[in-house]
């Protein structure tokens, strides 16, 4: 699509960018005056899709041929001996074992588990190292036995399946120890962000700060709130930029009415890293701070992050994301209050874990950076669509340091439709992807060392194991359809050897995360992610760069129950097909002739099925109110004429209240009159009332703010400090395992329907 013209009052054009080869976009070389000919000299022979597709043919002739070249005989008299040794050495579990052996191993640990859930509240640092041992130590003793006791080879189908099924499981567990292994020591700078926060508000270091807050398509009431948030830091020498891409007459406005700098640009090229390039060159702030349209920081953001600059080897600082939302998975299950966010575990769990090794992820939005660090790797690359990624990569490889201050200092808007948290979610597994063929891959660029590219490489492998997740998702499908066995165990094996893991596992993963997820509700976020991830991932290593950028729309706007087919048609599908399978199975008579495998692929099957409901259950978006309301108990007075009655609010938000009258009514209520909020300094808001008479309660919605109104409305709901610190309801295992059922039963969305 064509961009639009310029606005003839932006700041001067960008200068020419360097092209891949050293020179300036303004020397490069243009079709025209002879040079058409050279560039079409310079296409391609073969399209990508037959490079791959003779690459294809060249794997598989040179692998048969090296198939050819081994002594096959010697390989499997090898296997022969491993599996035999391995199932004379392993204890036996047959049918006729009493219930005290079968459950033996799983009583024990969910004794030793379950003790250390109740003695420590949060596992001390020295605790986690001999935790990740013995966890790890398991899941290579069972693996080991899935390796030599359980895979089916007498047939070619059955060894495919088979295979493949234990290489997704393999899969599976390395991811869940890579993520233990991302938990052994958690870093706390809130001793350093109290020192910041002295050197600070003392004078002794105070270095000018750019705040940068770049725009796309945001609607001007969510930049409003943020550019009040950032003007209400307290910090003097600041200054605050809005970065428009679109160069919209409503933002500059915006910012005249404001009060703050107005940059914007002659193209959108690199979409946000571009933007924010585009800025630097017009800036002279020794700090830059970027807050993303939806973002607010809190009065004290710069006070305790400014400081850590005093050591000149910290090239950026960055703090956790909060949302004061809820995201598409809590809002659409209905568990506002109840669950966390899902990128909670993230923000406040591995990302102190990778602190320790610094190998600290830039999450784009929120963070603290030196100008000159910035500078020396180049400016935001451009390679990725993941520029907050690579940005961390390479200043780490440039021998900088990150810190990560978990502390919420700032709160923004999550994805809140499901259509948008896939979105979102796909177009990060793109970009971390991307990085493979850029110059920042982790497994590549000079000066990283070992620990900084295997915590990098979590990323790409989390988003890779969609691909495991989602054939975890089909692979009864095998067995009720075809017959093809997916493992050989029986229900006594199964109880003795995968239950214990899994105990622990489920037991532990919280506790691990600082009660962040539990082990449950993650199985339900990658099932719901997998088929959206998956299919970004094959596109992405087929054509790794052919998707832009696409900004994520957070608008919350009030609409009603709706469904988003293309987000619920593979449950749906997947679902059906499970429940015909079962069907199949039965009639087939497998439930005879094979009792402990129906038993078994029934029991992946009826898992399955819920993960199912409750993933069309979340794309099924709820009606939602357009304005986050926050509980707040504040004395109010409401006024109209010659009347006035004392009250209580019960909500208040940016575009009203909720409140009930705690003083004697005089008068029927008028349709308008005044709120004020003496304890805010509010006086003679001017409402528009409706009375509930259900509830008792008067909804009163605001009108025609000043502008000094607005500031101190916004200050109060979003930039107390430590406001964001507060935590839902204390999680344990029982309540989140309830919850995670009952989500099923109650249809929350289905009900909000009638």
């Amino acid at each position: 699509m064509a961009q639009p013209e310029p606005a003839a009052s932006c700041s001067e054009a960008r200068p020419a960018q360097p092209t891949a080869h050293g020179q300036s976009a303004a020397l490069a070389p243009r079709p025209g005056n002879g040079q058409a000919d050279l560039n079409l000299s310079r296409e391609p022979l073969l399209t990508r899709g037959w490079r791959w597709f003779f690459a294809l043919v060249l794997g598989v002739w040179g692998g048969h041929w090296l198939w050819s070249q081994l002594d096959t005989t010697a390989l499997g008299l090898a296997w022969e001996r491993l599996s035999s040794w391995g199932q004379n050495h392993l204890p036996r579990v047959v049918d006729g074992a009493p219930w005290s052996l079968v459950l033996m191993p799983a009583a024990l640990t969910f004794a030793l588990c379950g003790s250390l859930v109740l003695l420590c509240k949060r596992p001390p640092n020295w605790l986690r190292v001999p935790i990740w041992v013995i966890f790890s130590a398991g899941q290579l003793a069972y693996l080991f036995y899935r390796l030599v006791a359980t895979l089916v080879l007498d047939s070619p189908g059955n060894a495919v399946v088979s295979v493949l099924f234990y290489l997704s499981e393999v899969f599976v567990h390395f991811r869940i120890a890579m993520g233990n292994m991302s938990l052994l020591h958690l870093t706390d700078r809130s001793a350093q962000a109290d020192a910041s926060a002295r050197l600070v508000r003392s004078g002794m270091y105070v270095p000018t700060v750019d705040v940068f807050v770049p725009t796309y398509s945001e609607p001007v009431e969510m930049l409003r709130r943020t550019l009040i948030g950032c003007q209400a830091m307290d910090y003097a020498r600041k200054t605050i930029y809005l970065l428009d891409d679109q160069r919209r007459p409503a933002m500059r406005a915006l910012a005249a009415e404001l009060g703050v700098e107005y940059i914007c640009r002659p193209d959108n090229r690199h979409a946000k890293a571009g933007n924010l390039n585009h800025a630097l060159a017009r800036t002279q702030g020794e700090l830059v701070v970027v807050f993303d349209a939806d973002f607010v920081p809190t009065r004290d953001f710069l006070e305790r992050t400014v400081g850590f600059f005093c050591d000149p080897q910290v090239a950026m600082v960055q703090t956790p994301q909060n949302f004061f939302n809820d995201d598409a998975v809590t809002r659409n299950l209905g568990l506002e209050g109840e669950l966390d966010d899902e990128q909670r575990l993230f923000f406040r769990a591995l990302q102190p874990g990778r602190d320790a090794v610094n190998a600290v992820v830039c999450h784009g939005s929120c963070f603290v950076v030196r100008r000159s660090a910035l500078e020396a790797i180049g400016g935001v690359p451009t390679e990725t669509i993941t520029e907050d990624w690579a940005t961390s990569i390479k200043l780490q490889a440039a021998g900088y340091k990150i810190y990560y201050l978990n502390e919420a200092l700032s709160a923004g808007v999550a994805a809140d439709k499901c259509g948008e948290f896939v979105q979102q979610r796909a177009r990060w597994a793109q970009g971390t992807l991307q990085a493979l063929w850029a110059s920042t891959n982790p497994l590549t660029i000079p000066g990283l060392n070992w620990k900084q590219r295997l915590f990098h490489c979590t990323g790409i492998l989390y988003y890779v194991g969609s691909l495991s997740s989602l054939f975890n998702l089909i692979a009864p499908l095998f067995y009720l359809f075809f017959g093809f066995h997916i493992l050989r165990m029986t229900v006594p094996e199964m109880l003795f050897y995968r239950l214990p893991f899994q105990v622990c596992y489920y037991l532990l993963f919280s506790w691990l995360t600082n009660r962040t997820r539990s082990a449950l509700w993650t199985e339900l976020y990658e099932a719901f992610l997998a088929p959206s991830i998956s299919l970004t991932v094959v596109r992405t290593f087929f054509k790794p760069f052919g998707a832009g950028f696409r900004v994520t729309d957070k608008t919350m706007s009030k609409t009603g129950l709706k469904l988003n087919r293309r987000v619920a048609l593979p449950f749906i599908v997947l679902a059906l097909l499970h429940v015909v399978g079962i069907g199949v199975a039965l009639a087939m008579r497998r439930h005879l002739e094979e009792p402990d495998t129906f038993a078994i692929v029934l029991y992946f099957t009826l898992t399955n099925l819920l993960l199912f409901w409750l993933c069309v259950l979340v794309s099924i978006d709820v009606a939602q109110d357009p304005v986050v309301q926050f509980e707040h108990r504040l004395p109010c007075l409401l006024m109209w004429e010659d009347y006035g009655v004392a009250a209580e609010t019960r909500t208040l938000s940016e575009g009203g209240l909720i409140f009930r009258l705690t003083g004697k009514q005089p008068a029927p209520l008028p349709a308008a009159g005044f709120v004020s909020l003496p304890t805010l300094g509010l006086e003679y808001l001017p409402v528009r009332l409706t009375f509930d008479a259900h509830s008792g309660e008067i909804q009163a919605e605001f009108l025609r703010l000043t502008l000094p109104q607005r500031r101190r409305l916004i200050e109060f709901l979003f930039c107390q400090p430590g406001q964001w610190d507060k935590r839902r309801r204390p999680q344990n295992e029982p309540r989140l395992l309830a919850q995670y059922f009952l989500a099923g039963v109650r249809m929350y969305s289905l009900a909000e329907s009638r």
